[in-house]
């Protein structure tokens, strides 16, 4: 009996891998990560990198709000086509019908943000 359960232990370790294991030594070092400058992921290569130095021509607008609708406000100006704006852009949510000096920023160089809007408070001119 004494054998046999010897016998069988040997089975078990032979066939689980005793001894034998297909990881690396410990005293074996991991390789190094990658450089993060060694990959570059062409998966998507239509899509423009955004960023980078970009210039504006600013404007001032006096603008009218044409409609107020959910998140947005629908304005026109100064016989330009009308914009958008976040309500969050505004001191307080705006109404039909109200006026606003608006500054806008029209990206002339980079690939930033293409158009800002920006509510001024004051006159034309009395930018503070």
């Amino acid at each position: 009996m004494k054998y046999a359960c010897l016998s069988a232990f040997a089975l078990l370790l032979t066939a689980c891998g005793g001894g034998d294991s297909d990881l690396p030594p410990e005293d074996m070092a991991a390789p190094a990560p990658p450089s993060e400058s060694a990959t570059v992921d062409d998966s998507e290569p239509d899509i423009p990198i955004v960023g980078g130095p970009c210039s504006y021509e600013e404007t001032v607008i006096d603008a009218h709000v044409i409609a107020v609708d959910d998140d947005l406000v629908e304005l026109a100006g100064n016989g330009t086509q009308s914009f958008y704006m976040q309500v969050g852009d505004f001191p307080s949510v705006p109404e039909a019908g109200a006026d606003y000096t608006i500054k806008a920023e029209l990206i002339t160089e980079g690939t930033c943000t293409p158009k800002i809007y920006t509510v001024i408070d004051g006159d034309v001119g009395g930018v503070e």
